[in-house]
């Protein structure tokens, strides 16, 4: 594998207690060749890789928003929702290459370093190596899919120099260093966690990642493989109530499934916590609403980053359980009107938080999930559907479906399954930052945005052209290189 040298001059912001993964002491700098030391700092090295996860708003905004679920208030007009000069210099492009690398610099140093580290738990010292590699391919995965082939970087020092010159590896390339991470990864990590390590990943979270990267490659075999290891585990279920997973006091709490059985749906999810780490998602999701008493920092009034179309209402079929908490256009007896927008208003509710901590602005307390078990069941479906056809794949979107209070699908052809998958994403997954991601995938983004019916998306649909389907890779990160990384077609 090509190795590239990054360097890393980060400071570790200081993290106090809780009750997850983010309790190690704060490092005050990192430094190659002597840190990590000892078991400690093993620790604390890998609790920093998750640290990236934190920033990660724009990722969760820019998985779907915009598509035909989603769209931006005229508020703020982001280039990547608007497309309108949209450039290299784009802040949103930037920040998500630079949070996502520093992501990797930070799994890198574990694991290069922590392999040498004397300590006294092989198995702790080998698990923290798979978290890393978890990591690693995570924001590798995210890095591929918005920007295409970027650069291998897999070691770490601290010479500046040697940046100038980097280059681009191929889509290809990474994808085979992140499903090397993954297996290896998965072939360590524990089932399961308790207490303080809650969070952290696991080898179903792992396993669960692969199979969406080999579904993101159209690798079905695999991917169908992938999923029904996780749900032959036995270690994930459907809540029988959709709605009760919408708040942080269902974080890590096993709730009954259709039969009275207590089960898990979260495999793997983002951590957060008020006035620690922020999460913006109620403040994003939300619409600025003159009714309710507080505007934007309450229930129900935020920034107009993310809101939901009429198409995406009009996706939910009669009886739907999934709609009232999808697409909210009442609260406490205000109907939702934004003044900025005109016709805006109705939200997502998912991140309301209601049972939780109020939201303070763009500060709050709900963990953001990152595959839910029916998801794994829908990749499930769509995988058996494009290997097989429908006739082995019913028995999965059908668990989805029965749980949202729909009919079962019976009779349907492979094309007409593959529009049922489709749909059922959007309403069991929206606004969980998936939809851009499939729309991308299933090579349909662009044609999807052209003819969304919502007067919202005139102006995106307008501006959209083919090379939207990527970001460009930042003009700072080019200057750095001294123009050896190309830039996307296009920008």
């Amino acid at each position: 594998m090509k190795k590239i040298i990054l360097i890393i001059l980060m400071i570790f912001m200081g993290l106090t207690s809780c009750d997850d993964i983010i309790t190690e002491k704060p490092i005050d700098f990192l430094v190659p060749g002597s840190f990590p030391a000892n078991e400690q700092d093993a620790m604390a090295a890998t609790t920093a890789a998750y640290t990236r996860l934190h920033s990660s708003i724009i990722s969760f905004y820019y998985g779907f928003t915009p598509s035909d679920i989603a769209f931006q208030g005229q508020h703020n007009m982001r280039p990547v929702s608007w497309f309108l000069d949209l450039n290299a210099n784009n802040g949103d492009a930037t920040a998500m290459w630079q949070q996502n690398f520093q992501g990797i610099a930070l799994a890198n140093t574990v694991i290069q370093f922590v392999p040498d580290v004397e300590m006294n738990d092989e198995a702790l010292q080998e698990r923290l190596i798979a978290e890393a590699k978890f990591l690693r391919a995570f924001y590798y995965f995210e890095l591929v899919r918005v920007y295409g082939g970027v650069p291998i970087i897999n070691e770490v020092v601290i010479n500046t120099e040697d940046l100038i010159g980097i280059t681009r590896n191929s889509v290809e390339e990474v994808y085979v260093l992140i499903e090397q991470d993954l297996t290896e990864a998965l072939a360590v990590l524990p089932n399961d966690y308790v207490g303080e390590d809650l969070g952290r990943a696991t080898k179903w979270a792992a396993t669960a990642l692969l199979a969406k990267v080999h579904l993101t490659q159209g690798e079905w075999k695999e991917a169908s493989t992938r999923t029904q290891q996780v749900i032959a585990s036995g270690m994930f279920g459907l809540v029988a109530d959709y709605n009760s997973l919408w708040s942080q006091n269902a974080e890590y709490v096993p709730m009954p499934d259709k039969n009275g059985n207590l089960v898990n749906e979260i495999v793997f999810d983002i951590q957060f916590e008020q006035n620690e780490r922020n999460d913006f998602k109620q403040s994003w999701t939300a619409s600025r609403d003159t009714e309710i008493v507080g505007a934007t920092n309450a229930v129900g009034g935020g920034w107009e980053n993310m809101l939901p179309t009429t198409d995406y209402l009009a996706m939910f079929e009669v009886g739907d359980l999934r709609k009232d908490i999808s697409y909210v256009t009442e609260l406490n007896g205000n109907i939702l009107e934004s003044p900025r927008t005109p016709g805006a208003g109705p939200i997502s509710g998912k991140y309301l938080n209601a049972d939780g901590d109020p939201p303070k602005s763009n500060n709050g307390s709900q963990n953001t999930y990152v595959i839910r078990y029916s998801d794994v069941l829908l990749m499930k479906a769509e995988a058996e559907n494009e290997l097989n056809g429908p006739s082995g794949a019913y028995q999965f979107i059908n668990q989805v479906r029965d749980r949202a209070g729909l009919s079962p699908l019976a009779a349907l052809d492979q094309a007409s399954f593959r529009q049922a998958i489709r749909k059922e994403r959007a309403t069991e997954l929206g606004f969980e930052g998936h939809r851009k991601f499939d729309l991308l995938r299933w090579g349909v983004f662009v044609e999807t945005i052209r003819n969304v019916n919502d007067t919202h998306m005139e102006t995106p649909a307008a501006n959209i052209q083919e090379h939207h389907v990527l970001l460009p890779v930042p003009a700072r990160e080019r200057e750095i290189s001294e123009g050896s990384l190309t830039q996307n077609p296009g920008y």
